[in-house]
């Protein structure tokens, strides 16, 4: 059964009021306690929208990311894996396969970009957004799970657009297109969102804030957008990815699989 709810959130700047209409969308039970997966229109944005709850001790924020030089596909890097919900992470060089950015995952640096702004998150889910100084090497040793992806679109609950001092040059990132995003609400919560609609990066920095973000970040979408919720592939990619963003709500099952997130290496240090 689907239900309708309607919020609405005083957004600053000259979006004025911005309305989100949230429509929640059925789930498993299994899968609608701390992770809900709904439907919203923020700042006249129509999205796909993921919530989580970080406050919940089960749900596990983490990553997997292929050898470099790999790329699956997103449905079989999904099924490999099991979590609950799924989207691509950061970009990566269409030759190379290589990832811009910098990734940890289960506390080991498994690639080293220094690109682009960082979402980190702690094995008992403390989670910050920061941006590290570019093509340096940053000390993630507190940090369980790292993806560094970008633009920044928001900080501190204000537009923070600037992709070129975070070392993006590609004119791709700068056109309309589907994009895909992850920020961090005021409560707690991490919000996973998808436009269903060619968009610019600042309509999805406005419709991230109107969400209640404070921070949040652009993340690799376009013809690699992929999203996955509750055993549904909602969207998927259109060419093979090297990494995605995982969700799990359950911290039984995310043990049984965390072998499964990152290349056998050896553990790298982190500073």
């Amino acid at each position: 059964m689907r239900t309708l709810r309607d919020c609405a959130w005083k957004a600053c700047g000259r979006c004025g009021l911005a309305l989100v209409v949230v429509l929640c969308l059925a789930a498993p039970a299994w899968a609608r306690s701390s992770v809900a997966l709904s439907r919203a229109t923020a700042a006249s944005v129509p999205l796909l929208v993921v919530t989580v709850d970080l406050s919940d001790p089960n749900v596990r924020v983490t990553g997997e990311a292929l050898a470099s030089g790999h790329a699956d596909r997103f449905d079989s890097m999904v099924r490999r894996t099991h979590p609950t919900a799924a989207i691509t992470g950061t970009y990566f060089g269409m030759g190379s396969l290589v990832p811009v950015g910098d990734i940890v995952v289960n506390g080991a640096l498994v690639h080293h970009g220094g690109v682009g702004t960082a979402l980190c998150v702690t094995g008992d889910n403390r989670c910050e957004i920061i941006r590290p100084r570019r093509h340096s090497r940053s000390d993630w040793s507190a940090y369980d799970f790292v993806c560094c992806a970008g633009p920044r679109l928001v900080a501190a609950g204000h537009l923070a657009l600037d992709p070129h001092t975070e070392g993006f040059r590609d004119p791709a990132l700068f056109r309309h297109a589907r994009r895909l995003a992850i920020g961090l609400t005021a409560d707690n919560r991490l919000i996973l969102a998808a436009t269903r609609q060619p968009i610019s990066l600042r309509r999805l920095a406005y419709a991230m804030r109107a969400l209640g973000c404070m921070d949040a970040i652009n993340l690799d979408a376009g013809s690699s957008l992929g999203f996955y919720y509750g055993g549904r592939f909602i969207v998927k990619p259109q060419r093979r990815l090297t990494n995605l963003i995982l969700i799990y709500n359950d911290q039984d099952r995310f043990e049984r699989f965390k072998a499964r997130l990152a290349p056998a290496l050896p553990r790298t240090a982190l500073r």
